[in-house]
C-alpha cells in the first residue's frame, strides 16, 4: 500500500506520543499498519535508546570501575612520555633533564623514594600504580636512533635517582631534600 509521506509521518508521530511503547501498543500499530513494520520498529528502537540515555550513569559503581580498568589495560600505556613536561619538573622541583631521564626510564626504579614517586604521580595527574608500571617497563631505543649511527646503538644502563640528580646539576642539599623519605 502506498501512503502519502505526510500520512506516514502522522502515524509515526502518533506512535511516538503513545504513553506506553509496550508489546500491546506495538502489536496494535503493526496490525493496523503492516506496511509500516520497518518504520515502526526503527522508531521503537530509537525511542528505547532515548529512554536509556536519560538514566544517570553512576560513575562510582563497581561496574564502571571494572570497565575503566579493562579499557586502561587494553589501550596500552595511558601514561605517555608526552606528559613528562617542563611544568612537571617545575612542580616537583627538579631540572627538566631529570624528568627526561625518568620519561626515558633511565632511572633505577628501586632508587626512587616513595615520597618522590607520589609527588611525581600527582604532578603527572596519574596514580602511583600506573606510574610504577610505566617506570618499570623495559627501556626502548628511540625510533630513529640508528638512522645516523655509525655503530649499532644500544640502550644505556640505568642509574640511581641520586646520581641522575647530581649529573643534571642539582646541589647535594637539593638531592638530599628530594630523596629524603621523611
Amino acid at each position: 500500500m502506498n501512503r502519502h509521506p505526510n500520512d506516514i509521518e502522522n502515524i509515526l508521530a502518533a506512535f511516538a506520543v503513545e504513553p506506553n511503547h509496550d508489546k500491546e501498543t506495538l502489536d496494535r500499530y503493526l496490525t493496523t499498519y503492516p506496511d509500516l513494520r520497518s518504520d515502526l520498529l526503527n522508531l521503537l528502537l530509537e525511542l528505547d535508546f532515548d529512554d536509556a540515555s536519560e538514566i544517570p550513569l553512576d560513575l562510582d559503581s563497581p561496574v564502571v570501575a571494572a570497565s575503566w580498568s579493562r579499557f586502561s589495560q587494553i589501550t596500552g600505556e595511558p601514561l605517555s612520555a608526552k606528559r613528562f613536561t617542563k611544568d612537571v619538573a617545575t612542580t616537583i622541583g627538579v631540572k627538566t633533564a631529570v624528568i627526561m631521564q625518568l620519561r626515558d626510564r633511565a632511572v633505577i626504579f628501586a632508587s626512587i623514594p616513595k615520597r618522590f614517586l607520589a609527588r611525581l604521580a600527582q604532578a603527572l595527574g596519574t596514580g602511583i600504580e600506573e606510574l610504577t608500571s610505566y617506570l618499570n617497563a623495559p627501556r626502548v631505543l628511540a625510533a630513529g636512533a640508528s638512522y645516523k649511527a655509525d655503530t649499532k646503538p644500544n640502550v644505556t644502563s640505568q642509574m640511581e635517582l641520586a646520581s641522575v640528580l647530581a649529573q643534571c646539576g642539582h646541589t647535594p642539599e637539593e638531592i638530599a631534600e628530594l630523596v629524603d623519605e621523611a
